[in-house]
């Protein structure tokens, strides 16, 4: 018997770009189909050839769901078919001519083929770029400019070949505040190399990180108002503002990554309470009461980019909501409305309401 896979496959993907379809050309009877994911075996199934063939569907599908459990941004993929192994039982006869038979035990080795170990970064949206061009000029946000509070942190997150070389810089603008209505701007130069194995590489930068930088350079009291960061070519604006957002929401954006969104928004406290009225005797009881808290928000004016990267967080599996400094909630995010346009006449707008998934309060 001979079996060989049919469809070739690149080193890299992003999830979204796996083939949907994966065939095997077999003389074999029958073929078990193996899943791989991190090393883990997702998927397990028998497949009968039909002209010869055999093919394997929804691939995305089954790696990305295996990805979402398993909380990961970059992981290893393979699929391996194996064909049935023949067991020939012995035969013997003894000296009444009564027939005995039995199973070998020592069984052969199965034969099996498999694809390379093919690598893959999560990813929901297709890029014409092509997935090995994407990840080499992109960071894992869909975002290209960020306004960040002075207050808040961004994680930065990118993918990155191992001991890849890089112009890693950022372009500081600042202000002295001994000197208002001056704008200055610092260089930093971070080291080329990110990492010597290849992985997802992540930086949590802030007002506060910048403004170290630049105070350590100058020996002065600045006042950063933005920054143009770039390792490689992958370049991201990020602008600081004094005013404090009004609501704080953590996801998991199109990457598989925990992205943090500061709203600058309206929030309605609708509170529905549910319960029976008895009456025994001249008075009057409530009972089976329950109380349903949803907080509805509106957003401040978006940009059409922002407004794109707020619908992750509307349909992430994961939203949590920091309640102080250090816990977070879980919440769940209905009744959405979200209605992006690219006008520049039309203001953009984003409603939704969401509720502690465990059905709590927070003080």
């Amino acid at each position: 018997m001979a079996t060989s896979i049919i469809t070739d496959f690149d080193p890299i993907y992003l999830s979204a770009h796996l083939p949907e379809e994966v065939s095997f050309e077999t003389d074999a009877e029958s073929l078990k189909i193996d899943i791989y994911v991190n090393n883990r075996k997702v998927f397990t199934s028998d497949y009968y050839p039909y002209l010869e063939e055999v093919t394997i569907r929804d691939i995305r599908s089954i790696v990305e769901t295996a990805m979402i459990d398993q909380r990961l941004t970059l992981t290893t993929f393979k699929i391996v078919a194996t064909e049935p192994v023949e067991q020939k039982p012995n035969i013997t006869y003894d000296e009444d001519g009564n027939i005995y038979m039995d199973i070998d035990q020592q069984q052969e080795t199965p034969v099996t083929e498999s694809s390379d170990i093919i690598k893959v970064v999560f990813c929901q949206f297709k890029t014409a770029k092509g997935s090995e061009s994407f990840l080499g000029s992109s960071f894992l946000t869909t975002r290209s400019s960020i306004l960040l509070p002075r207050s808040g942190q961004l994680k930065i997150a990118n993918y990155s070949r191992a001991n890849a070389q890089g112009s890693n810089e950022a372009l500081i603008y600042y202000q002295h505040y001994a000197i208002p209505g001056v704008v200055f701007t610092y260089k930093s130069t971070f080291s080329k190399i990110q990492t010597s194995t290849e992985k997802i590489v992540t930086t949590e930068v802030s007002h506060n990180y910048f403004k170290k930088i630049v105070d350590q350079a100058k020996s002065t009291n600045s006042k950063v108002l933005g920054v143009e960061y770039q390792i490689g070519s992958r370049r991201l604006n990020i602008f600081f503002t004094d005013e404090e957002p009004t609501a704080t929401f953590k996801f998991l954006n199109a990457f598989n990554i925990m992205e943090t969104a500061y709203l600058f928004s309206t929030t309605t406290i609708k509170t529905d309470v549910d319960r029976t009225e008895t009456v025994c005797g001249n008075q009057t009881q409530f009972y089976d009461e329950t109380v349903k808290v949803r907080h509805e928000v509106e957003t401040a004016p978006l940009t059409h980019d922002e407004a794109m990267w707020l619908n992750q967080m509307l349909t992430s599996k994961l939203v949590m909501k920091p309640v102080d400094n250090y816990d977070t909630a879980q919440i769940l995010i209905s009744d959405i409305t979200s209605e992006v346009t690219d006008s520049d006449k039309d203001l953009i707008r984003l409603k939704f309401s969401w509720k502690y998934a465990d059905g709590s309060q927070w003080l």
